[in-house]
């Protein structure tokens, strides 16, 4: 019989994903707030603002791999920072509640969190022992990973998965920045000699399910690439791969942020994130640089 497995987040890219890799070994279950979605056979239905989950969805769970927030680069109004808090916080903090409360002691907990938790300012290069930063995202990181450690108290595994930029071909940054350089341009932000730190949806799924599998994984993990690179080296490879005679406009950093306001810190760059912990638990990428995956794509 398969162990089941609890996914939030139905309706994002990566759980999306996440369930290609895990369908032939687990049983799926997944959490949505659209009532719509609901079928009450894997996918049941939570209401935060109701403190409600459907205990079916708890019944004899293995594990429970936790993606869902609302999506960051929403614009950030007090009203949506909220709503980032709580999707990602509150979420973690109602699972844990659920599970004392229907005593389901789950085996592994796996929080998605950001490298946000560095801090938006931060310009280094970090390990997983690095120190949080100050600014709101970085606060919301902590208490996101805070709320996952929970888990350890019913005796469940806990890993927190500190992502960086998501490389998904059909979502996201990457469809973003292929669109235009299938035509001939793109752009970069000045300055662009700050680190890009990013990683392939498919190497995160690969990294969920090989934690699942491999009882030493727990903690923090930074999940990155494993090669340091620029802004301007990332999008110079992502050119050569797409379109090499393509012209790149440099936009100067102050411009997009009267676009996007605060949030142009998050695409800004300056963090490096180091991954040996994750190269030492014994992880192989399928994805370590751009061209081997975007010469399968474009």
């Amino acid at each position: 019989m398969l162990e089941k497995v609890l996914i939030t987040g139905f309706n994002g890219s990566l759980a999306q994903r996440l369930s290609f890799f895990l369908e032939n070994d687990y049983e799926l279950l997944y959490l949505t707030s659209n009532k719509k979605s609901v079928n009450n056979t894997n996918i049941f239905y939570w209401d935060l603002k109701n403190n409600f989950i459907d205990p079916k969805a708890l019944t004899d769970c293995h594990h429970i791999i936790h993606l869902c927030g609302f999506n960051i680069m929403n614009r950030w109004s007090s009203k949506n920072k909220k709503k980032m808090y709580s999707s990602r916080v509150d979420t973690a903090n109602l699972l844990f509640e659920k599970c004392k409360y229907h005593n389901v002691k789950i085996k592994t907990f796996i929080g998605a969190s950001a490298m946000g938790y560095y801090g938006l300012e931060t310009v280094a290069d970090v390990n997983e022992n690095y120190p949080s930063g100050n600014d709101w995202l970085a606060r919301l990181s902590v208490d996101w990973e805070n709320a996952a450690n929970q888990f350890s108290i019913i005796g469940s595994r806990v890993v927190n998965l500190r992502i960086s930029l998501l490389m998904d071909p059909y979502s996201g940054f990457l469809k973003v920045t292929l669109l235009p350089l299938r035509f001939g341009f793109s752009s970069i932000f000045l300055p662009s000699n700050l680190s890009y730190s990013w990683i392939h949806i498919d190497d995160v799924s690969r990294f969920i399910l090989f934690s699942l599998t491999n009882i030493e994984v727990s903690g923090p993990y930074n999940m990155a690439s494993p090669t340091k690179q620029t802004q301007y080296e990332l999008i110079k490879e992502i050119k050569s791969c797409v379109c090499s005679y393509a012209i790149i406009f440099p936009i100067p950093l102050f411009v997009m942020k009267i676009i996007l306001g605060s949030r142009s810190q998050v695409i800004r760059g300056g963090l490096n994130l180091l991954t040996d912990k994750l190269s030492k638990s014994g992880f192989k990428y399928k994805f370590p640089t751009i061209s081997s995956f975007l010469k399968k794509v474009s």
